[in-house]
């Protein structure tokens, strides 16, 4: 009787040091953006391990936001080529995206150029999240806003 009372013990503390190990599934935000992102499948560490990546992905998205002293062609160049950056990054295929990214980011540019800081913050602030939230839903998160 003592024997099936110890395996009853034992297995009892198993399921419960399992519980305790790692639980999986869960939400996880991105303070910047506020975006919030739902996952199943990894521990809270593995979530926000591959959040940082897509951070750091979606950083690489954002221009400087300058005043309007300088030269307005450096910051549509600079624009372009930020643009062309977040149109291959955010999801889109081939020279398309690329295109439609420069055009995003020649507006950028232009308003850099007219001293259109608050423009420029959100558009930066928008580039981001579109990466982030597509760097993550290809690591099978799901988006809940």
């Amino acid at each position: 009787m003592k024997k099936i009372i110890l395996v009853g013990v034992l297995v009892t503390l198993s399921c419960s040091a399992l519980a305790q190990e790692q639980q999986r599934g869960g939400d996880i935000i991105d303070q910047r953006s506020k975006l919030i992102f739902n996952y199943d499948n990894v521990t809270r560490d593995v979530a926000e391990q591959e959040l940082s990546y897509c951070q750091n992905l979606a950083n690489q998205t954002q221009e400087e936001v300058v005043e309007s002293k300088g030269s307005g062609a450096r910051g549509l160049l600079k624009g372009a080529a930020a643009g062309a950056a977040v149109g291959a990054i955010s999801g889109g295929s081939g020279t398309d995206a690329a295109k439609v990214g420069a055009a995003g980011g020649l507006l950028v540019g232009r308003m850099a150029g007219k001293g259109n800081e608050s423009a420029q913050q959100q558009k930066n602030l928008e580039n981001y999240k579109v990466v982030l939230r597509n760097c993550m839903i290809e690591r099978k998160y799901v988006a809940l806003n």
